[in-house]
């Protein structure tokens, strides 16, 4: 529905029809049964237009009262429109421009800083908020905490909470999401499946991830990838459908193999060694990887890709063919390898690069349900 930025009072519908019959306020006045001065603050939109008064004029006019009435109401509806963007506007600085940028292109909003109270109506209608405090209280524990949002970060990136809270909402609009809410997860399911994922992952190609996404649910996890705002610092998010159904994230930012598998097996750590349902953002405490959640879930990728003997097999590895070959000795892609290699300045980064293979648009994404300002 177009909106505008005024009102129009159902006084000025009367003043029409006044000013085509020639008649005077006072002349309306003595046919319905008021006053002029009630007249005049009809049509100046101070009076209401009361349930009387709409068949009063129903008779005199020739309009249903039932008109007159949802003129009276869109009237109303529009003031507190404009008077409420009025006040949200001083919110519309907190949104940071990504998180505008993508309400935009998803098509949550037309709106700009160019008309702030309307983008902060519709940031709030996104996320199901009736008022910017609601937001705030609403989302501040996901950035509060030891556990509670289980991230990955790719950098010391700052994360702002609109751009975090954003592209977690429109995840939830996925029919991905939605069929989660159905699924039955349990933690001995998810491990016992835990070798045919890694033997999948071993194998990167086009099919990959929806494999992937297909294995987890089949044992209650959703796996999703949904495109972030821009210069988004994170690669995935770990968290929970009603303290029931674990839901991995990525991002897809980095399209190679090795990123991808390794935040994979990340978040299936925070799945299972953290506490069910808790939130944790690890930026937001200055943690970073340090805190114990990240080494954790760190720790758990390694000794499933890697086994007990680490990255030690690689050292000393710089040639492609040395490392792909070791790397199939172990039963990982060598994507992975490489990716850990970097990481661990042990290779330098402009070598193994041919090494990882481009998973970029390999994920049938779910469509995501209809969203509008």
């Amino acid at each position: 529905m177009t909106t505008t930025n005024y009102a129009v009072a159902p006084g000025e519908y009367l003043e029409e029809w006044i000013d085509d019959q020639g008649f005077s306020q006072q002349k309306v006045a003595d046919l319905l049964g008021c006053s002029r001065k009630q007249v005049n603050e009809i049509i100046n939109g101070h009076a209401p237009i009361t349930s009387e008064t709409a068949l009063r004029l129903e008779r005199v006019v020739g309009i249903a009262a039932t008109t007159w009435l949802k003129y009276e109401v869109m009237y109303r509806s529009d003031l507190a429109r404009i008077v409420d963007e009025e006040n949200l506007a001083h919110f519309a600085e907190q949104i940071a421009p990504t998180a505008a940028s993508y309400l935009r292109s998803i098509g949550a909003t037309t709106a700009s800083m160019k008309n702030p109270g309307k983008l902060v109506s519709d940031f709030l209608s996104f996320h199901r908020c009736g008022t910017w405090k609601a937001y705030d209280q609403q989302h501040a524990k996901s950035l509060i905490g030891e556990y509670g949002l289980a991230t990955l970060k790719d950098s010391a990136a700052q994360l702002d909470q609109t751009s975090l809270t954003t592209w977690l909402r429109a995840a939830e609009l996925t029919q991905d999401y939605e069929r989660g809410r159905n699924y039955k997860y349990e933690a001995r399911k998810l491990r016992a499946v835990i070798p045919e994922l890694r033997k999948r992952a071993a194998q990167p190609n086009p099919e990959m991830l929806n494999d992937i996404a297909r294995m987890l649910s089949e044992v209650g996890v959703v796996f999703m990838v949904v495109e972030p705002p821009k210069k988004f610092p994170l690669l995935g998010v770990t968290r929970w459908i009603d303290k029931r159904v674990p839901v991995i994230q990525q991002t897809g930012r980095w399209s190679k193999d090795g990123f991808v598998i390794w935040t994979l097996f990340h978040e299936i750590g925070h799945i299972l060694n953290d506490p069910r349902g808790q939130m944790h953002l690890e930026c937001s405490t200055e943690k970073k990887r340090s805190s114990a959640a990240e080494k954790s879930a760190n720790g758990f990728a390694k000794h499933v890709l890697l086994g007990t003997g680490g990255l030690t097999p690689f050292h000393g590895l710089t040639h492609d063919r040395q490392i792909a070959e070791k790397a199939q000795e172990i039963g990982i892609a060598p994507g992975v390898a490489v990716h850990q290699m970097h990481r661990h300045r042990m290779l330098d980064y402009n070598l193994g690069n041919s090494l990882f293979v481009n998973l970029e648009g390999t994920f049938s994404a779910q469509q995501m349900v209809a969203v509008g300002p």
